[in-house]
């Protein structure tokens, strides 16, 4: 007879069994939930866009470069963008307007353009833990275009023109594994035949001004502005057809205010014209608008044009100077740190300012208390009152035929006056009444000089004593020696 085994026995194993797998599943689909959150692996795409079909030998070709999307990108690359040698030539790239905190490096070998970018604004900062994040700049779901390729077809391109993206390099997210895949290329037909009726350009600079709109070949009229500095702009043309001529009117000789500078295009067929203006505001101020600058102490002054009939120190230039991020009129000296610059600190009139980039400050030039040496600037300044001056030196006004000098002199003649430079330091300097010029002056110890001059003339009477004495001994030594060798004969 078989035993039967009992069923309650198996119960319990199969409980713990089936709890114990529960627990392992559900720890594998948290565990990978949670590191799919920290790593999730996302797909970007780059392909090749052209921004033109209808292209003949001569013509200007631009295509995109173009990711479907951008998700957190702290650099890439590098992208290689490839083209037939044969029938185009490379001119030149521009990296997409929505990367502008890129900066892109860029290399270019035989048909391929590689392109390699890095966000110059990614965020640094720490986790709950202390530990280091990073974050990018920029980021889209939408297409975004990396960078434009300027293309010129030969002028016996024929047949079609392909361009194709033949290397991706990396695309480094901080909190994705990005997968990159190459997307369509560009197989651009060469269709049109004899003359070219294009007299449209493909590219619009003006070398230290942005034009605005933002340029369109279709779009013939637009503005800037330049410095009143700025008399001659340089206007960067580039034709959408080889054999188009391109003139360029009125980018010298600019007067203040409103000039005209037109681009005029005629086509190779010689009877298509496109006419280009650009209207060119030369400002009537040296100074950019809202040009500030704030000092050590944290006042804030204004950049204000010098009046024409404004006096500049002796040995000073005008010439110009990027401070705070300005371009701003500035007076300069040769062996002078400070420079010159009229300022507003919208209290006291407008003046003149000498302004030391090395210490950052700001001091207000006033001719009737600043000395200009060659190497230095000196102001007048109060004597504090822990500066004691001695008793021989008393209060004296001179007079130096350009300026009046409140200082001291002494029974010796020495003038000194208390000036500070310009680091701030401050200190007695001698001032030559002869020939003006200016050193720093220091007082004579004259408590130690009266006490070596008594000392000297106390050793100097011990002096005479001890030779007096010396003298006297030598006598009479002599005399006893004298009076023993030669006794003197005894009178009986």
């Amino acid at each position: 007879m078989m035993n039967v085994p009992d069923r309650k026995g198996y119960r319990v194993p199969a409980k713990l069994f089936s709890a114990l797998s529960a627990f392992v599943i559900a720890s594998v689909v948290c565990l990978s939930c949670m590191f799919s959150n920290v790593n999730a692996d996302s797909e970007v795409v780059i392909s090749a866009v052209p921004k033109q079909t209808d292209i003949g030998p001569g013509d200007i070709v631009i295509v995109d470069v173009v990711a479907d999307r951008m998700p957190g990108i702290t650099e890439f690359g590098p992208v290689v963008f490839s083209f037939d040698p044969d029938q185009a030539e490379y001119i030149s790239f521009e990296q997409g307007k929505e990367l502008s905190n890129y900066v892109f490096y860029e290399t270019k070998v035989d048909g391929n353009l590689s392109i390699t970018g890095k966000d110059q604004m990614t965020g640094i900062g720490v986790d709950d833990n202390g530990e280091e994040t990073v974050t990018a700049f920029f980021s889209s779901e939408e297409q975004v275009t990396l960078f434009s390729v300027v293309l010129r077809l030969f002028p016996d391109s024929s047949g079609e023109v392909n361009c194709w993206i033949s290397g991706t390099g990396d695309f480094v997210s901080p909190g994705e594994n990005i997968t990159v895949r190459t997307g369509s290329g560009v197989t651009l037909p060469i269709r049109r035949t004899g003359l070219s009726s294009d007299a449209t350009i493909a590219s619009l600079k003006v070398r230290g001004a942005t034009i605005t709109p933002e340029f369109n070949p279709n779009i013939t009229d637009y503005s800037c502005s330049v410095e009143r500095s700025v008399t001659e702009v340089q206007v960067n043309v580039i034709a959408s057809n080889l054999w188009a001529a391109v003139i360029v009117d009125g980018n010298q000789h600019l007067s203040i205010g409103e000039n005209i500078v037109s681009i005029n295009v005629t086509a190779q067929d010689g009877s298509s014209h496109m006419r280009y203006t650009i209207h060119v505001e030369r400002s009537e101020s040296d100074v950019p608008n809202d040009a500030s600058l704030v000092d050590l102490d944290g006042n804030t002054y204004t950049f204000l044009d010098a009046p024409g009939d404004v006096q500049i120190p002796s040995g000073f230039t005008q010439t110009t100077r990027t401070i705070n991020g300005y371009t701003v009129p500035a007076y300069v000296r040769e062996g002078v740190t400070s420079i010159l610059i009229y300022l507003f600190d919208g209290t006291q009139s407008p003046g003149f300012y000498f302004y030391n980039s090395n210490a950052k400050t700001v001091r207000r030039y006033d001719p009737e208390n600043t000395i200009i040496e060659d190497s230095a600037i000196l102001k007048v300044a109060e004597i504090p009152s822990g500066v004691v001056i001695p008793d021989e030196f008393s209060p004296e006004i001179f007079d130096t035929g350009s300026m009046i000098l409140s200082g001291y002199s002494n029974k010796e003649g020495d003038f000194i006056i208390y000036l500070s430079d310009e680091n701030g330091n401050r200190d007695f300097y001698f001032y030559d009444r002869n020939d003006g010029s200016i050193s720093l002056y220091r007082f004579a110890d004259k408590k130690a000089e009266r006490l070596y001059s008594f000392l000297f003339d106390v050793f100097l009477v011990i002096a005479i004593i001890e030779a007096v004495i010396i003298t006297v001994t030598v006598y009479i030594v002599r005399r006893l020696v004298s009076d023993r060798t030669n006794p003197r004969p005894k009178r009986v």
